[in-house]
C-alpha cells in the first residue's frame, strides 16, 4: 500500500513574508472521501459477531460520551487507540494579566495516536517498507493514454496502469 502525496510550496515562517518558501508534502487521500461510521460498523460487525446496528449504536454512544467527557475538563485515553484532549485557540495578548476567557476564540479536539497504531517511516518498525507515491511526478509522467506508471518517490516503477493507487481494501 502506498501513501499518496503532492508537493506544495509554503512560507518557512508564515509571520515573515521575507523568510522564503520551502516545498512540503501534503497527503492526498485515495478516493477523496472519508471512511464513514457505517463503513466502520460494517467492518467491525463482520469480524466480531456483533450486529451492524449494535456496532453503530456503540460507536455513536462513544462519540457522545467522548464529547461530554472532554467538555467536562477531562482528557480521554483509550488504550491501544490514543489520547484525546482539548486545545484552546486565541489570538493571544501581550501580557498574562490582559488575557481573559473572552479572548478564547475556539476549542479543538486533538488526538495523539497510541504507539500501537502510530505510523513511522524510518527504521525497521511496523511500517518499514512503506512507499510513497508522488502524484505530481505520476501525473507529469502520464503516457498520454490515461495510464500513469505509478512511480513512487524512490523512482521504482509500480504496476503499469495502476494509476499509482492501491485497491480499495473495503471492496
Amino acid at each position: 500500500m502506498a501513501i499518496r502525496f503532492r508537493r506544495v510550496e509554503r512560507l518557512c515562517d508564515p509571520t515573515d513574508k521575507a523568510a522564503g518558501k520551502k516545498v512540503y508534502p501534503v497527503i492526498s487521500y485515495q478516493y477523496d472521501n472519508s471512511a464513514t461510521l457505517d463503513e466502520f460498523a460494517n467492518e467491525i460487525s463482520s469480524t466480531s459477531g456483533v450486529s451492524e446496528g449494535e456496532t453503530i449504536s456503540v460507536l455513536k454512544d462513544f462519540r457522545t460520551l467522548l464529547r461530554k467527557t472532554l467538555l467536562a475538563g477531562r482528557s480521554v485515553n483509550i488504550s491501544g487507540l490514543g489520547y484525546f484532549y482539548l486545545s484552546a485557540q486565541s489570538k493571544g495578548t501581550d501580557t498574562a494579566e490582559d488575557f481573559t476567557a473572552a479572548d478564547i476564540s475556539g476549542l479543538r479536539i486533538c488526538f495523539r495516536a497510541n504507539s500501537d497504531i502510530r505510523l513511522q517511516t524510518g527504521g525497521t518498525g511496523r511500517t518499514s517498507g512503506l512507499k510513497f507515491k508522488d502524484l505530481d511526478h505520476i501525473n507529469k509522467d502520464s503516457d498520454g493514454n490515461g495510464n500513469n506508471p505509478g512511480i513512487d518517490d524512490s523512482g521504482d516503477k509500480g504496476d503499469p496502469g495502476d494509476g499509482g493507487e492501491s485497491p480499495d481494501p473495503t471492496l
